[in-house]
């Protein structure tokens, strides 16, 4: 290779340090350092993907990991360090934990890893989230230091709303007639992937199908009048959700109907997730609703909300719940009546409530609570030419004005990259490289 090529190739390969990554960790190790503390224990050990994903403000030892736990954290009060095999070892310092401050002990792949850990704990009281060969579990304590969220989670849930809300709208938007729900999922599959997002659950539930099975996936039967369209998203660890709606040539008056009634527990439960209240205050306001229009069993028939961050499911809401919600927090709300079924996901703020998965492209209804007007998802309608010509006048006075054709463009949201600072292509960022190459005498090339 010319001299030339090289300096190229390693221009488009450096590692930077991501500060702000760096700061996050520093913040979660403080927290483990309370935790420490306060259980008189030597050390933390966490084998938890979502923990090792939380603690390291992102990493993802799944990407590179074969079936079972091969890759432990061990946290002291001064000191970070991975245990894995020489196999991913170089993956997660490069690419998943480059810069963060951890220290590194392996072995081979074909030596147990449950050997290595042992001989980082022997000799220290040691408390973990697995119970590993008899150390204390501490699985709650670990599950409440990953709220409040940060700054940089904050941030992510944000951007990660964005790629999310795109990708189901553009597969949404793309239906048409005797598209089957498996091909409209794999669509969705691919707009996420391609952006490095891990789809952790698709939903395309057609013509009514969720009425009889709440949790419905999909299937190769074909859509015939509507769908809904839901799923929950992971980058960096972190999990975001949201559902949309569509309707074929025309909007079932009973489908219409119910979700009328659906987006006003929807927002109801949006405005009142609050800092400070539990879900149990939170949650008569929404049931006073489905009593109101005469359906008080309604929603016992599926789950209506959950705390959401490190896990699809932090903690759910039930009618009894004594979770207190702490700002910042993120939250999936999704209640449904009937066939029709919301759903978007909530930043839980000191100023109130953010919904982070609000479209700027949907038809929208605005609901007042409380004085204030919430923002819901209607039902997007889409028609071929032959029922346009045929009912423009016929609907004219009966289709709901937030129902609309829109058109989608096939990009990718805001054009941002999802892949971490320290994972970028540096090839059109020279005077980055030359900055970074500056600031960092101890940064790492990839030959």
């Amino acid at each position: 290779m010319s001299e030339g090529r090289a300096d190229d190739a390693m221009r488009r390969r450096c590692l930077i340090l991501d500060k702000q990554r760096l700061t996050d960790v520093d913040e979660k190790h403080a927290r483990v350092r309370k935790l420490l503390a306060a259980s008189g224990a030597d050390a933390l050990l966490l084998q938890d993907h979502a923990n090792i994903a939380w603690f390291t403000a992102g990493a993802d030892p799944a990407r590179c990991m074969a079936e079972g736990c091969q890759t432990s954290l061990f946290v002291t009060d001064d000191a970070r360090l991975f245990a894995t095999n020489a196999v991913d070892s170089a993956q997660l310092f490069e690419r998943e934990a480059f810069g963060l401050g951890f220290q590194l002990k392996q072995r081979e792949w074909f030596q147990p890893h449950g050997a290595l850990v042992e001989d980082l704990c022997r000799g220290r009281k040691v408390v973990s989230d697995s119970g590993f060969e008899g150390t204390r579990s501490v699985a709650k304590d670990v599950v409440q230091l990953r709220l409040p969220l940060t700054d940089l989670e904050v941030d992510r849930i944000r951007r990660l709303s964005k790629v999310l809300v795109h990708a189901v709208e553009i597969s949404a938007g793309h239906i048409r007639p005797g598209v089957t729900e498996a091909s409209v999922a794999g669509e969705l599959s691919h707009r996420l992937i391609r952006r490095t997002v891990t789809p952790v659950r698709i939903q395309v539930c057609a013509d009514g199908r969720n009425m009889r099975y709440r949790h419905w996936s999909y299937s190769e039967d074909p859509i015939e009048s509507y769908a809904t369209v839901s799923c929950v998203a992971k980058r960096w660890g972190l999990h975001v959700a949201v559902s949309r709606t569509v309707c074929l040539n025309q909007v079932p008056e009973e489908l219409w109907a119910a979700h009328q009634k659906a987006v006003l527990m929807h927002a109801t439960g949006m405005y009142f997730s609050r800092t400070g209240r539990q879900l149990k205050e939170i949650w008569p306001k929404v049931r006073r609703i489905y009593d109101k229009f005469g359906m008080s069993t309604e929603w016992q028939l599926a789950d209506q909300a959950e705390i959401i961050g490190y896990r699809a499911m932090e903690h759910q809401l039930t009618p009894d719940s004594e979770y207190e919600l702490q700002a910042p927090a993120a939250m999936y709300w999704h209640p449904g009546v009937n066939a029709a079924l919301t759903g978007d996901t909530i930043l839980v703020m000191p100023g109130g409530c953010e919904i982070v998965t609000r479209s700027a492209v949907w038809p929208q209804l605005r609901v007042q609570v409380k004085g204030h007007d919430v923002s819901c998802c209607g039902l997007l309608l889409i028609r071929d030419e032959k029922t346009k010509e045929k009912s423009r006048d016929d609907d004219a006075a009966n289709t709901p004005s937030l129902l609309a054709g829109l058109n989608f463009l096939d990009d990718d949201a805001d054009g941002s990259r999802m892949d971490s600072v320290w994972e970028l292509d540096m090839s059109a960022q020279q005077s980055v490289f030359e900055e970074s190459e500056t600031e960092y005498s101890g940064q790492s090339v990839l030959e």
